[in-house]
């Protein structure tokens, strides 16, 4: 068991071990609740690409759209359409 320390401010720095064997990274997000007076910080799966891609769409139209609309879209998507398209390719 590890014994992390809260700050001032509330925070606390998850020890290197913990991240290490939840394959944790910079910018992923952890779910907290309590549970029989537990405190229980539990990781967000990532997304996949094919995920992003489609919550991008979802925002930038909350409404059907004509190809061509739809086009436009993508051209605004935030990374490259070629390297996603190849790593979902990968992943199936």
């Amino acid at each position: 068991m590890e014994r992390i320390k809260i700050t001032t401010k509330g925070q606390i720095t998850l020890p290197k071990s913990l991240r290490e064997k939840l394959k944790l990274e910079k910018g992923d997000y952890l779910d907290a609740f309590i549970y029989s007076n537990s405190l229980v910080l539990k990781p967000v799966p990532r997304q996949s690409g094919k995920e992003i891609i489609l919550e991008y769409c979802k925002r930038q139209s909350s409404r059907r759209v004509s190809l061509e609309r739809a086009s436009q879209i993508l051209t605004k998507v935030p990374f490259s359409l070629t390297e996603r398209v190849g790593k979902l390719r990968e992943e199936e």
